[in-house]
């Protein structure tokens, strides 16, 4: 049997107090589905680039916009979600909204090979080094002593 839970809404706000203690360290106090650094997302390095996944429920991916410059990403989407024709609202975790957020990487990348899919609601961008910035393996070279 499933157990039914109400709705709170004032269990996702936080104190003033807490708010103004973070007010130097954000630049918005969280909503749901966001984080302290901005939306959920996730960023993963590889020996040869970054892969950045995004969640974006109720996004056209028609409509994403990226920009990728040296070491940084931005991007802006839009969130279109609609309540049925006469139906009335228990609650709501996300709402039709604009949204924009930028990642600053570690390394630079190169921005003319990134590349962006989306697939089950998941935004995924690879985004490749520099090859300057791309760790190669150096080998000893052995030099032996001239014979007099």
């Amino acid at each position: 049997m499933t157990t039914l839970t109400r709705h709170d809404p004032f269990n996702e706000m936080i104190s003033l107090r807490e708010a103004l203690s973070n007010v130097f360290e954000d630049s918005f106090i969280p909503r749901s589905g966001s984080t302290r650094r901005g939306m959920v997302s996730n960023l993963y390095e590889t020996a040869e680039g970054f892969v950045l996944q995004l969640p974006l429920a109720g996004a056209n991916p028609e409509d994403v916009e990226i920009i990728a410059r040296q070491n940084t990403v931005y991007v802006k989407w839009t969130t279109q979600v609609s309540a049925p024709e006469n139906a009335t609202t228990h609650w709501s975790g996300f709402a039709s909204s604009r949204y924009q957020q930028s990642f600053t990487l570690p390394t630079p990348i190169d921005v003319e090979r990134a590349e962006a899919s989306y697939e089950n609601g998941i935004l995924t961008i690879t985004l490749p080094k520099e090859e300057q910035a791309r760790a190669r393996q150096v080998k000893v070279q052995i030099s032996t002593p001239a014979l007099v």
